[in-house]
């Protein structure tokens, strides 16, 4: 698959995950999101160790409770007060200050992040998941657009994606090429940049169908295994920094 045809697949994807989806219930949908969020942070963080940093916490703990959730470790009930303040912090960085967050919570999970911007797509995903579950389990939201969830949706997967294919296979595409000088330029550039649109493709369509093909008792398993899997291969996630 070449890339305008990916960036053409995409237009219908999210169409193709809610078919795929029609009939299961939050769980399956959770962990599809699951094991394409983790790829993703992988990648982020692979890039961040380059600058010594690490994901902020607010993110990794955010991480933490929806496997715990997905487990059967937290219901929803244990994480509502997390949910809200995580999105009356996300929505404080984008429009100014909204509600008086917790100070504990705060202190304790926000005080030190400071997202990157590719980091921060997988802090609004793993907010709008947790605020979803709460209330899909008739838990406390302090924002309208979050009442009435019936099912998780799989919505920010072909986002992400979408701005793999679009900007970082780009980025990637050209440090690649510009790697190798012996090169014709433009037609590596066409080969690198579709060979890793492919290999994306491919990994969130398998994470999908493994979500859709997992018992209860394989997911503590599948936690493990894909706390080690990026993105994109993996020898490239610190040049999405640098290019």
């Amino acid at each position: 698959m070449e890339v305008p045809q990916a960036i053409e697949y995409l237009m219908d994807f999210g169409k193709i995950i809610e078919k795929a989806f029609e009939y299961r219930d939050s769980r399956p949908r959770l962990l599809g999101n699951l094991l394409v969020l983790e790829r993703y942070c992988n990648t982020v963080q692979r890039g961040l160790e380059g600058y010594e940093t690490q994901l902020s916490v607010c993110l990794r703990y955010a991480q933490g409770l929806l496997w715990d959730y997905l487990g059967g470790r937290v219901t929803a009930a244990d994480f509502q007060d997390f949910a809200n303040d995580y999105f009356a912090w996300l929505l404080e960085h984008c429009v100014g200050p909204s509600i008086d967050l917790y100070e504990s919570l705060y202190a304790e999970y926000f005080t030190d992040s400071c997202p990157d911007p590719l980091e921060w797509i997988a802090a609004e995903w793993s907010c709008d998941l947790l605020m979803k579950l709460v209330s899909i389990e008739g838990g406390r939201v302090d924002y309208e657009n979050f009442e009435e969830c019936g099912k998780l949706d799989l919505d920010w997967v072909p986002y992400m994606l979408e701005i793999i294919l679009e900007t970082v296979c780009e980025r990637l595409a050209s440090a690649i090429v510009a790697s190798n000088r012996e090169a014709d330029s433009e037609k590596s550039m066409t080969q690198v940049h579709n060979s890793l649109a492919q290999k994306i493709v491919k990994y969130v369509q398998n994470e999908l169908q493994m979500a859709l093909l997992a018992a209860p008792a394989e997911y503590e398993a599948l936690r493990k295994e894909y706390a080690q899997y990026t993105i994109i291969p993996e020898q490239y996630a610190a040049w999405m920094w640098e290019y």
